[in-house]
């Protein structure tokens, strides 16, 4: 349409801007799902290395456990070889053995196989048990008591076999803490079993060398242990064996049984060290010792206290990485409120110099200033820095937008919009000399019914250029429309604010109009549905500021949403006839009764009965006849005599929009001031 001002809107980038509490949310967000990450990722890897470590204590201890059973099938394999000698058959077949000759020829048998084989001690039984003769230490004849299971098991399986560990009880204890046997059966071709071979073994010196291979890493190793948790292997920490130290801790994991197969556990716990390990272990029933390999919880950890370090160190600098952002976010947008201000303390906006500040609302700031090449007086609206959020801007494009269309002298002019370098928004309009209606009626009261019609009359008529287009004003109210001296012309009235025009040449069924307005003017509708509203909503607020400049008090009081809306119940229109009637009656001031007529008919509570539009109530207002006229002269006499008194005001600015979340200010008679959130 011509006389509309052409809008460039910046980039989104520039111009949105996510609200301060988004950013602190989105910023807590991101830190906080980086934390678990990182905490989650540390506690999975932390598993699956757990899983490793045991997989490989398992695998060591597999290995192991199976070294000691080829290590006592080698020593059974010794003594059948040993016990299949003819020559020794044959001897016990057929010696005399109280003969000193034929005892000292088999000692010094049994000594050259000790020798020979390495064995700790060797000994010769009868076919009945007894001990025929034996080399090294003695302290094996001394057990064959505690072997004649053994011993028994031999003779019936007709083959060699292996004792369990065994804990001697006589005096050479101390030099053997632990032995075990191995015993095979000598056969004669003839006789069959004639006797026995004996192999008698360090089992804790054995042991050691076995397991000793396995000693992983720092800390790894692999023991022996006795059924009551005793250590029976030399340990790599100990430089003697220690026959005393046991593993209690250790013992309730022990799967002591029959089953050597039974799954290793892992668990943690101290070792003889008092030191925190982690192990596995297993019960080997032949040789009757439990297998166990552990390794120190802070070697295990290795792995784990690095991923820990990276994984934290990489959290601490994405945490930083956010932090810094935030902060950098927020710098930029201080130091762009700073710039804008700064622009705001050169009093040069664009085009435009500033000299001092003549209105403030809710919505922005008003300078009186003027163009700079031009020289021409003018009033700049400017967007404060600290309300620049996209939803004040898109309202101040949409003020600019839309009052630039209209040009009826009775809607303020605007000149120019822009936008500085450091986005600051701003639009120029005509400068106005004069008051607006709240503070006409502070200062007059109520108004001569000539003077009433007058002003509606010239509201209505800047209505109707804007309802024609298919705009809804619906903020009109008395700090909305301003009375000017205004070249020449006096008690001209400019209507002011298109901030939270509707425009209804569009569909507006589906968007989602907010409730918006000054709840002591806005009509029934505008309350229960928004996106209904029409223009009989600015002929409801037209009938409202009627009413209170011809009586001096508001249509509608109340101290809060609730009881405001209750009010929207009552029939307002008989209401609001009845009280300009009184007021008549009382002050002697002459009302007609069309113009009381009109006043209902603009506040009826169902739209239906109320007056379509402008255009109508400036037909109805054309056949009023006030009782005293208000003609140019008296006019003009009422403003030689305001300017007299005092200067006029100027270009007040009053952007006191509905906010629900705000409480009612209570209206007295003394403060006709709407109920303004």
């Amino acid at each position: 349409m011509q006389g509309q001002l052409e809008i460039k809107r910046p980039g989104n980038r520039e111009t949105f801007r996510w609200p301060t509490w988004l950013n602190t949310i989105c910023a807590a967000g991101v830190i906080l799902t980086i934390i678990a990450l990182s905490v989650w990722t540390v506690r999975q890897s932390e598993s699956t290395l757990e899983a490793y470590v045991a997989s490989k204590l398992r695998t060591i201890l597999k290995i192991e456990c199976e070294a000691v059973r080829q290590w006592a099938k080698s020593k059974k394999q010794l003594a059948s070889f040993l016990a299949s000698d003819p020559k020794l058959a044959e001897t016990l077949a057929i010696a005399d053995f109280n003969s000193p000759q034929s005892q000292r020829s088999i000692d010094d048998y049994l000594i050259e196989v000790s020798k020979n084989f390495e064995t700790e001690t060797c000994l010769l039984l009868s076919a009945n048990g007894e001990v025929i003769a034996n080399s090294g230490d003695r302290w094996l004849a001394t057990q064959m008591a505690a072997l004649q299971n053994q011993l028994t098991e031999t003779r019936l399986a007709k083959q060699p076999t292996i004792s369990s560990v065994i804990y001697p009880t006589d005096a050479h204890a101390d030099d053997v803490p632990f032995a075990t046997v191995v015993i095979a059966p000598i056969h004669h071709p003839t006789q069959g079993i004639v006797g026995f071979f004996a192999l008698g073994y360090n089992a804790q010196v054995e042991l050691t060398t076995v397991l000793e291979s396995s000693r992983a890493g720092e800390t790894g190793e692999t023991l022996a242990l006795s059924n009551l948790g005793t250590l029976i292997s030399l340990s790599r920490f100990d430089n003697a064996l220690d026959g005393e130290r046991a593993f209690p801790n250790f013992t309730s994991d022990l799967p002591i049984g029959n089953n050597s197969s039974t799954r290793a556990g892992f668990n943690r716990g101290l070792d003889q060290r008092d030191a925190n390990v982690v192990w596995v272990s297993r019960w080997m029933p032949e040789m009757g010792v439990g297998i166990l390999a552990k390794m120190d919880v802070s070697e295990a950890n290795i792995p784990v206290m690095q991923i820990r370090r990276f994984m934290w160190g990489l959290c601490g600098l994405l945490l930083l990485a956010t932090t810094s952002a935030f902060f950098y976010r927020w710098n930029v947008y201080r130091l762009g409120k700073l710039a804008k201000q700064s622009e705001l303390n050169r009093k040069r906006l664009g085009p435009y110099e500033l000299e001092e500040k003549i209105g403030e609302g809710g919505m922005g700031v008003v300078y009186r200033a003027h163009h700079a090449l031009m020289r021409r007086p003018t009033a700049v609206k400017i967007l404060p820095p600290e309300k620049s959020s996209p939803a004040a801007i898109e309202r101040f494009e949409r003020e600019v937008k839309y009052t630039s269309q209209l040009q009826h002298p009775n809607t303020i002019s605007i000149y120019d919009y822009g936008r500085t370098a450091n986005g600051l928004f701003y639009y120029a309009m005509e400068l106005l000399e004069g008051l607006d209606l709240d503070q006409l009626i502070r200062r007059e009261g109520p108004l001569p019914e000539g003077r009433v019609l007058s002003i509606l009359r010239q509201v209505c008529e800047s209505l109707r250029e804007a309802h024609d287009l298919g705009l809804v004003h619906r903020d009109i109210k008395p700090a909305n429309i301003m009375l000017c001296n205004r070249g020449g012309v006096v008690d001209m009235v400019k209507v002011l604010d298109f901030g939270i025009v509707q425009d209804r040449s569009r569909d507006t069924s589906k968007s989602n109009e907010m409730l918006a307005g000054t709840p002591a003017y806005m009509a029934p509708e505008c309350f229960a549905n928004p996106n209904s509203v029409d223009m009989r909503a600015d002929t409801f607020a037209v009938g409202a500021v009627g009413f209170l400049l011809l009586t001096g008090t508001p249509l509608l009081e109340a101290s809060n949403l609730p009881e405001l809306l209750k009010q929207h119940q009552k029939d307002i229109s008989s209401a609001a006839a009845n009280r300009l009637q009184a007021n008549t009656d009382e002050s002697e001031r002459q009302i007609s009764p069309r113009l009381i007529q009109l006043i209902a008919r603009c506040v009826a509570p169902d739209r239906k009965d109320r007056l379509a539009s402008a255009s109508d109530i400036l037909t109805e207002i054309s056949s009023c006849r006030p009782t005293i006229a208000w003609d140019n002269s008296a006019a003009r006499a009422w403003w030689q005599k305001a300017e007299d008194s005092t200067s006029a005001p100027d270009n007040h600015l009053h952007d006191d929009d509905f906010d629900l979340t705000q409480p009612f200010t209570t209206t007295t008679k003394d403060d006709p001031r709407r109920n303004e959130a």
